[in-house]
């Protein structure tokens, strides 16, 4: 399906009619169109052709035109169309500020341009014929295949006479205009005339010259994808190395948990003494031995086993015999053989009350030692 063709003013007479210029549009879903542009926004120049290689001509053009243009070669858009029969290079010249105009009124207009070019080639071209056209005030001429111009009707036909009067040999002149009051009288006696308008929309656009080019190619829906299909693999790339990073992680730490907690099991058994057992456990056994060990010592520091222990270093080479003893919760009994020496001693307890009796029927030698706490005596 060829894409369809209109002419740049229909568009903004549309978005003119139209209000606002349709909100947002996806130009990647507009339609394609083919676009008249006009011609008198446009110069025509013919330059030698430069010596440089033929890739650089286009850096070497602006600078070549650099006298012929009124404004700066940098606000330029130049593109070359071919040679002329003498052998010069053929250049098209428009303003940026144009195209970018011609672009936004056809995004606005949600039309996506494939080409846009100049508006006197919609005219009919035969050889030894010049063809006469009019646009909204504007007389376009083709003289040629690829000459031409647009201009004021004033400007138009003395060109016009300049063109019949340079020829060799002297062209007919065809013109369509909707006034014949407007072609002046010489002309009118020369020329074929008719009230004919030109259809843009099914006028035959060309391939070439075609404005878009360079910065301002059109963009298309394949080239655009195609842009996003680096940044899609590259997303899917990252998000790939992501999970695979994720994954050695997880696995590193599963690893450094499943160390603790044979660090936690060996620790366990080694303190504890409790063989193999589950991680999950191990936090339950120990507080249950610590508390049991807690309890051991708090019962190992009161009452009577606080008082005996007491009198491990009393009794030490003492040369005594033990012969009973009897004990409850704060008051320790001993029966002692060969006490002598411990009866000599000053038995100084902290926290108890001590006395030495003789144990009648056992000798002089036989005592009994008791120790009473002072906490547990005072109640």
């Amino acid at each position: 399906m060829h894409p369809s063709v209109d002419h740049i003013h229909s568009l903004d007479r549309r978005i003119t009619n139209q209000g606002d210029a349709l909100g947002s549009i996806d130009v990647l879903n507009a339609s394609p169109m083919q676009l008249w542009v006009p011609t008198e926004r446009i110069g025509f120049h013919q330059v030698d052709v430069p010596t440089a290689p033929e890739r650089k001509w286009s850096q070497l053009i602006p600078w070549l035109l650099e006298d012929r243009i009124l404004q700066p070669v940098e606000e330029m858009h130049f593109i070359i169309t071919g040679r002329s029969p003498d052998n010069q290079l053929q250049v098209l010249a428009v303003s940026r500020e144009d195209m970018r105009h011609w672009c936004r009124v056809a995004e606005n207009s949600a039309v996506a341009a494939s080409s846009m070019v100049p508006d006197y080639l919609a005219l009919p071209w035969e050889a030894g014929r010049i063809n006469v056209g009019w646009r909204e005030g504007t007389i376009l001429v083709r003289s040629g295949t690829d000459q031409g111009f647009a201009a004021s009707p004033d400007m138009a036909w003395a060109m016009i006479d300049r063109l019949i009067q340079g020829a060799d040999i002297e062209p007919r002149l065809s013109i369509s205009i909707p006034d014949q009051s407007l072609v002046p009288e010489h002309l009118v006696q020369m020329a074929d005339i008719n009230d004919s308008i030109i259809d843009w929309e099914f006028a035959d656009i060309p391939a070439a010259p075609n404005l878009l080019q360079g910065e301002f190619r059109p963009r298309s829906r394949h080239s655009s994808q195609t842009s996003w299909l680096p940044i899609a693999g590259l997303a899917v790339l990252a998000l790939v190395l992501l999970f695979a990073y994720l994954q050695i992680a997880n696995s590193q730490l599963s690893k450094q948990v499943q160390q603790l907690e044979q660090q936690l099991v060996s620790g366990s058994s080694k303190l504890f003494g409790t063989g193999n057992i589950k991680a999950a456990g191990a936090r339950d056994l120990a507080e249950q031995r610590l508390s049991y060990l807690f309890a051991q010592q708090q019962s190992l520091s009161t009452g009577a086993l606080a008082g005996l222990t007491a009198l491990d270093g009393l009794m030490t080479d003492c040369g005594c015999n033990l012969v009973s003893m009897t004990a409850d919760a704060d008051k320790l009994s001993l029966v002692i053989d060969n006490g002598g020496k411990l009866k000599a001693k000053a038995l100084n307890i902290p926290g108890y009350q001590t006395s030495i009796t003789l144990q009648p029927n056992r000798g002089a030698e036989s005592i009994v030692l008791t120790l009473i706490s002072s906490a547990g005596g005072g109640r």
